[in-house]
């Protein structure tokens, strides 16, 4: 028992140690950048301390780690490694060393720290060079050194926790293995779905402050583990650069919206993100299904858009592309970049400038694919998820289902006076189907549950919209119905990748919709990325930097997805589908003439968004 006790007072003595050396990297960071912090030293420190408390512990438990697999090799072989875990504590204590001290001086010449683009000028020395020459040297040196005997100093204490003596009996197996397991649930920042993230750390809308939060070792071995150059390479560039951004503006030539949707210049706007709610579920967008037969009547009613089309198929990957009007990429995900999507445009960033308040409602974990990190730098002033929600509401595997949500929704927003910008992203329509409804009248084959979850999903949104005509500011809204991504709904003889998939409801309702839309169908293509521009061309906002798009009156609009490792177009009389692995379009429908533009127009588009994302 004597063993089994200072195996783990030992193992938590190293976690604890490598714990404050990430507390004095943090001191480190701020110290160095102080006057940077627009709130002060003292407040930055504590509040990005506690933001970026489990993301320490996680990064102090990768280190830990080590440790813990020398201890098992010990016993293995029976023999004491001590030599063996200083030469390893050296190493681990120069990594966090170079990384710490790197860290500070690359926020002040990049506004980021350690990333990809630090991983090419490490692979091109002479550039790196080159951009070394501005940094502060003399400064730079100073702090290094105050680091450095630091660490040395924690690195004699380090010695002394490694001599404690253990024995090296097959006994103390079974608690080194219980160890190994508690150490990966710290990695891993919990038992939940969600697996931890920088954007755990992420609090502000200020990057300073998230910089500091976000612990250097764990965002340095992540961007060495995820670099962007390495997804994609050159393999995607089929054309040159300067056709390839010929094609692109060509097929994007903007005008403004001549049609007046909104009746008057800036009213509330709330986006409700329907999960997985596919087109071919709907009688009145497909004729495929009669599974959304309230969001049809919605629709009859108020401005359709019967051709819309999903950038991709995740919902992280749709949130961006609503909210930034920015297209998933092939291959990668923006969202899990903070660096990158600190840079990006948003709905709610523009409209911040224009008084509103900005919020987030979703019944599941927010931090969930990095949203948080996404939501937090793009100006959302409240995020609600289901730690806003008793445990009662909490029912679905992901949290709460529709009902509870738009429950929140109207609760938060009944007091609102305006204006303000919400989006709701509902879950239940989610696998694994969990929802508190049963129709017996649905065949009972593979795609029941998504088709029932659908139904369930759909009444709730109905109730939702009933009880916001019921509301102080609803005629003063406008409310926009669009799905994340499209589902499978088991369709015959359609490619899986086919737009058939990509396909999704978008509706325009509310009080603030001019009546003259009221019944219009928009039968133009579009990409739900046409949401930014969409709302602010209304409002009379600039939108030039949302430009991945053209409006909805333009005659010549398409819609581009990308899937896993390829993409599908679509426009007003022409679709295709083109495999980037084996370099071939497989499926085709139009002028066969044209086919040669359209494909080209096609992989320009996705060359021009894959330079776009690498040079952010």
């Amino acid at each position: 028992m004597k063993g089994a006790f200072q195996l783990f007072a030992k193992y938590f003595l190293i976690l604890l140690l490598f714990f404050l050396i990430f507390q004095i990297g943090r001191l480190y960071f701020l110290i160095y950048n102080l006057d940077l912090l627009p709130d002060g030293f003292w407040l930055t420190c504590g509040q990005s301390a506690w933001s970026g408390l489990r993301l320490d512990f996680s990064a102090s438990a990768y280190c830990a780690s080590l440790f813990l697999m020398v201890g098992i090799l010990e016993i293995l072989l029976k023999r004491k490694l001590l030599g063996f875990q200083k030469v390893l504590l050296v190493v681990v204590l120069t990594i966090v060393l170079l990384i710490t001290i790197a860290d500070p001086e690359l926020f002040q010449k990049w506004g980021n720290k350690f990333n990809s683009q630090v991983l090419v000028y490490i692979s091109h020395p002479i550039e790196m060079a080159l951009s070394a020459g501005a940094t502060n040297w003399l400064k730079t040196l100073l702090f290094a050194a105050v680091f450095c005997f630091i660490l040395y100093k924690l690195y004699q204490l380090a010695i002394r926790i490694l001599k404690i003596e253990l024995s090296l009996k097959w006994i103390n197996l079974g608690p080194l293995l219980i160890l190994n397991g508690i150490n990966f649930i710290i990695i891993r920042g919990g038992v939940g779905v969600t697996t931890i993230s920088q954007s755990s750390a992420i609090y502000s809308n200020k990057s300073i402050e998230n910089a500091a939060a976000i612990n250097s070792l764990w965002n340095a071995m992540y961007f060495i583990s995820t670099n962007t150059d390495a997804i994609y390479g050159t393999h995607l560039n089929y054309l040159s650069d300067s056709e390839s951004e010929r094609l692109f503006e060509e097929q994007l030539n903007q005008t403004i919206d001549s049609a007046k949707v909104f009746t008057i210049p800036h009213p509330n706007v709330i986006i409700v993100m329907l999960e997985s709610f596919t087109a071919n579920a709907s009688r009145y967008f497909s004729g495929n299904n009669n599974h959304t037969p309230f969001l049809d009547s919605i629709a009859q009613q108020n401005l359709s858009f019967m051709r819309c089309y999903a950038s991709g198929d995740r919902t992280e990957k749709g949130l961006v592309s609503v909210l930034s009007g920015y297209p998933a990429q092939p291959s990668s995900s923006i969202i899990v970049f903070p660096d990158k999507v600190s840079k990006m445009p948003s709905l709610s960033k523009a409209l911040r400038k224009q008084g509103y308040k900005n919020y987030f409602f979703y019944g599941g974990d927010a931090e969930f694919a990095s949203m948080k990190a996404y939501l937090v730098v793009q100006n959302f002033d409240k995020i609600f998820d289901k730690l806003c929600f008793n445990s009662a509401a909490l029912t679905s595997k992901w949290g709460a289902h529709d009902e509870h949500l738009f429950r929140l929704v109207l609760d938060k927003l009944k007091k609102e006076k305006g204006p303000f910008f919400s989006t709701v992203m509902t879950l239940s329509s989610h696998e694994p189907f969990d929802v508190p409804y049963d129709n017996s009248k649905i065949s009972k084959d593979e795609w029941y549950g998504f088709k029932n979850s659908i139904e369930y999903a759909d009444k709730c949104l109905f109730d939702f919209l009933e009880n916001c005509k019921k509301q102080a500011w609803y005629n003063e809204t406008i409310i926009l119905l669009i799905a994340d991504h499209g589902h499978d709904i088991g369709l015959k003889n359609v490619h899986y990748f086919g737009p058939e998939k990509y396909h999704i409801p978008f509706v325009v309702t509310g009080g603030a919709l001019n009546k003259k839309h009221k019944g219009i169908q928009i039968m133009n293509v579009v990409s739900q990325t046409i949401l930014p521009q969409f709302i602010l061309s209304q409002m009379g906002i600039p939108s030039t930097e949302f430009s991945w798009q053209t409006n909805f009156e333009n005659k010549e609009s398409f819609a581009q997805y990308h899937y896993n490792n390829g993409f599908g177009r679509v426009t007003n009389s022409q679709q295709a589908l083109f495999d980037n692995d084996t370099r071939k379009c497989y499926e085709y429908q139009g002028s066969e003439t044209d086919s040669l533009r359209f494909i080209n127009e096609a992989k320009a588009f996705q060359q021009v968004l894959i330079k776009d994302f690498l040079s952010k």
